[in-house]
């Protein structure tokens, strides 16, 4: 009986004692990489590169496009033999499959070489987000918009945070 009036006291000690970050709560962030890329002087550099390559792709494109527009004027001159005009339509034809299938890796390549710039800037931000993640108090800090359901955008968003401070570091 001596031992069961002790037994509060005990559970007081031991939850004096107990380590604090057990009892707090933890704080949850959450930064969108794309308006750290579009908020950013960093971003901003690596758009204006994407944007360079963009431009590198469609001109190539646009040329495809012309050579295919010439080679289907050849096939259709009016004054060509049936062999010549056979073998102008295959030549047409081939060129319009290159054409298409250089239209399809220059999107693919397009959408890897924005990964590659999120990916390049994020990569950037990643000690700014530790940072703030170890002075704020932040069990996590979410970068991926699409493992998000809804964020409470007052309390949980950092991005503009991030980017001051990768802005800052980037002078």
């Amino acid at each position: 009986m001596k031992y069961c009036a002790l037994l509060p006291l005990l559970f007081l000690i031991l939850v004096a004692l107990a380590p604090r970050t057990a009892w707090a709560q933890q704080k949850i962030g959450f930064v969108d990489p794309q308006r750290v890329v579009n908020g950013t002087r960093l971003g901003q550099t690596a758009k204006a590169d994407l944007a360079r390559y963009v431009a590198e792709k469609k001109r190539r494109a646009s040329e495809s496009a012309a050579q295919v527009a010439a080679l289907r004027k050849e096939a259709e001159a009016v004054a060509l033999s049936a062999a010549e005009r056979v073998r102008r339509d295959e030549a047409y034809h081939r060129k319009s499959r290159q054409h298409e299938l250089l239209l399809q890796e220059n999107a693919r390549d397009i959408k890897a070489e924005e990964a590659k710039l999120l990916q390049y800037v994020m990569r950037r931000a990643d000690a700014v987000l530790e940072e703030i993640g170890k002075k704020g108090g932040y069990a996590i800090i979410i970068t991926d918009p699409s493992a998000v359901g809804y964020v409470d955008t007052s309390t949980a968003d950092l991005t503009e945070r991030v980017a001051r401070e990768l802005d800052a570091r980037s002078k």
